[in-house]
């Protein structure tokens, strides 16, 4: 019971930290071009996320994520509260 509850804390944590990662950039985007609505947004904090080698599309359409080390994540972490 203990475990599973962990695992899904953990998966909420990985899914919160992946939309406030993209959240970013997509404010980086919209502070640089004034564009505040639409696609590109979402497209340029992809694209931003890819060239900092965080992200990888792959062919077929699926993305894999690549976080930075565990002592980086708990850095990062602290931020949040």
């Amino acid at each position: 019971m203990i475990d599973q509850l962990r695992s899904r804390y953990r998966r909420w944590r990985i899914r919160r930290r992946r939309k406030k990662l993209l959240r970013a950039y997509s404010r980086v985007f919209k502070r640089r071009t004034g564009k505040q609505v639409g696609f590109t947004p979402i497209m340029a904090a992809w694209s931003y996320a890819e060239r900092d080698g965080l992200l990888t599309q792959h062919d077929d359409g699926t993305m894999e994520w690549h976080w930075p080390s565990e002592a980086t994540e708990v850095e990062m972490d602290d931020l949040d509260e």
